[in-house]
């Protein structure tokens, strides 16, 4: 008796199994947590730098279209960054972004511009200067971005094409 019993008690759970599976498998699931919609801030101002060292070595050797193509990146660059992290850490990044990077870029537009290698190198340390300034207020001021000194870009050439 206590066989047929358990058979019984086994047959009724895998009814009640076969019916509760197909209706648990039907309920809407949970969506999967959305992939972030554009690059992080950090991916951002490392690809900044990047141009931030480009833009130092074109100036250095007076390419200047190269110049005004890596300070274009740059400009585009905070501008995404200003898009996409208005405010991050309760900071209204989109602003200090505009108040620290706008005069020194302004300032290198002008230089390259007239191809003053002088006045380049004034600007480009400022604009060096705004970024430090930028990330003390954003409380990442460990990050600390100084005037390039090497290029690991050993696969471009800086130098004008016309003075190779």
């Amino acid at each position: 008796m206590t066989k047929r019993f358990i058979l019984a008690i086994c047959a009724g759970a895998a009814a009640v199994l076969a019916v509760a599976v197909p209706l648990v498998a039907q309920q809407p699931q949970p969506a999967p947590a959305a992939a972030p919609a554009g690059p992080t801030l950090a991916d951002i101002m490392s690809t900044t730098q990047l141009r931030h060292l480009k833009l130092a070595f074109s100036g250095k050797v007076v390419n200047w279209p190269l110049a005004g193509y890596e300070l274009g990146l740059i400009q585009r660059s905070f501008d995404e960054a200003a898009r996409l992290y208005p405010v991050f850490n309760g900071l209204p990044l989109a602003e200090l972004i505009k108040q620290e990077s706008t005069p020194p870029l302004a300032d290198l537009r002008r230089a390259i511009d007239a191809k003053d290698r002088d006045a380049f190198v004034q600007a480009f340390v400022k604009l060096t200067q705004a970024c430090n300034h930028c990330h003390q207020e954003a409380k990442v001021g460990f990050v600390v971005i100084r005037v390039p000194t090497a290029s690991p870009f050993s696969n471009q050439l800086f130098p004008p094409i016309e003075t190779r």
